[in-house]
């Protein structure tokens, strides 16, 4: 991960009394949708009101060009609804995001995805599409999804597919998103082989936010979850001797840390710490959401209507402002919403690795000498070992340089 590294750095200086702007920004244009899927959210907590009054285009598109100016350089466009509703805008932010020089990935269903757009996608050398599926069939999919789903998203990617090899294009890449329920569980294997098989780049797979699912029906009940891991497995194997990128190592974590969690009773809240390197969460220094209204968000896990709104001032304005200077420090304090007790993301394999990054470097200082690494990478990785791990430093390194010579 070197993006880990160079986002370490951002904390360093936070640490050192030097905020800096956030790594990754996920804009949420809307909160609508134009399908009904049994996982949703939607379906268990009515949507407030206030989510509906939605940012105009013209100031979307300026967001992009704050963002960029701010540091950005992961630019996300997510769902609270489903982005390409409003597809003309959510196109154009795409195109100038990229013109800017951000990383550019867009979550959708996969229903709504017109001939033009995926044109311009591939123009502007758009990185990834992210596309929800849940099922390696129709039968599967649709039981979580909606009527119809599995056919609509398997024309999507085989309309993409065709036009990226028209323009010869590896560009967007296409991740499929799969949420790990009771009707897909053991289905895991047989979703390698559908990306395999229809030009997917990577599987992405996520536990489900349980909290509010209860008398759904796609929970996994005391065997299924017992079995999941060996599931898992079988599929990391058929992945990796395929070559095919997934995320189901950190899938495997979050379930082994869950079951983790339920054994040993293991609170959920931290000790109160005021080093940045103990926070329970680090994504209100890393990365920040607006929503469809404008109001800021540390993160996409909730909403709050008294955050600050980019309606009414700059991105840097809102980032830097008292909203997030206030849950920063609850964050820091081990003060945690009920919507940050029940979210995985500070489970997942990227938030362990910066944290350790950040615990490393807060423990010696960030100044540790060259001879002192060469002894003791020397002694654990040998000298073959020692020279790869050489010219891995090389790359971040050149990455931290360049991230610094082209921050604001």
């Amino acid at each position: 991960m070197t993006v880990v590294p160079l986002i370490s750095n951002r904390l360093v200086q936070w640490q050192h009394q030097r905020p800096q702007g956030p790594w990754r920004l996920l804009a949420l244009p809307t909160y609508r949708c134009n399908v009904k899927c049994g996982i949703c959210v939607r379906n268990w907590y009515p949507m407030p009101d206030f989510l509906f009054d939605e940012l105009p285009d013209e100031r979307w598109l300026r967001l992009v060009d704050e963002a960029g100016d701010l540091g950005v350089r992961s630019f996300v466009i997510g769902g609270g609804g489903e982005p390409m509703l409003r597809g003309n805008l959510v196109t154009e932010m795409c195109v100038k995001a990229k013109a800017r020089g951000m990383e550019g990935r867009l979550q959708t269903n996969g229903t709504r995805m017109p001939e033009e757009s995926m044109k311009a996608f591939i123009k502007a050398g758009w990185d990834c599409l992210s596309i929800s599926l849940d099922g390696p069939d129709a039968a599967v999919n649709d039981a979580i999804r909606f009527e119809g789903a599995f056919n609509k998203i398997s024309t999507t990617l085989h309309a993409l597919r065709d036009m990226k090899k028209r323009y010869r294009s590896v560009l967007p890449t296409v991740s499929i998103h799969m949420t790990v329920t009771a009707q897909n569980h053991n289905r895991l294997e047989d979703m390698v082989a559908f990306c395999l098989d229809n030009g997917v780049d990577m599987l992405a797979a996520s536990p489900l936010i349980e909290n509010g699912m209860e008398d759904t029906g796609y929970l996994l009940n005391r065997d299924e979850r017992a079995a999941l891991p060996s599931y898992i497995r079988a599929a990391v194997k058929k992945a990796d001797a395929a070559g095919l990128p997934h995320t189901l190592l950190n899938l495997l974590m979050l379930v082994e840390e869950a079951e983790s969690d339920t054994a040993t009773g293991k609170p959920a809240c931290p000790e109160p710490t005021n080093m940045l390197a103990g926070a329970y969460c680090l994504e209100p220094w890393t990365g920040v959401s607006i929503i469809s209204s404008g109001h800021i968000s540390p993160c996409c896990f909730f909403w709050d209507e008294k955050a600050e709104s980019i309606r009414d001032m700059t991105l840097a304005e809102a980032w830097n402002g008292s909203y997030m200077a206030v849950f920063r420090e609850r964050m820091l304090q081990g003060r945690l919403r009920g919507e940050c007790v029940h979210c995985p993301f500070p489970h997942s394999e990227e938030h362990v690795a910066l944290k350790k990054a950040l615990q490393n470097t807060s423990k010696d200082g960030g100044n540790v000498g060259l001879p002192r690494r060469l002894i003791t990478s020397l002694r654990n990785h040998g000298i073959r070992g020692s020279y790869r791990r050489f010219k891995e430093w090389r790359v971040i390194r050149r990455a931290t340089r360049q991230e610094h010579k082209s921050r604001p």
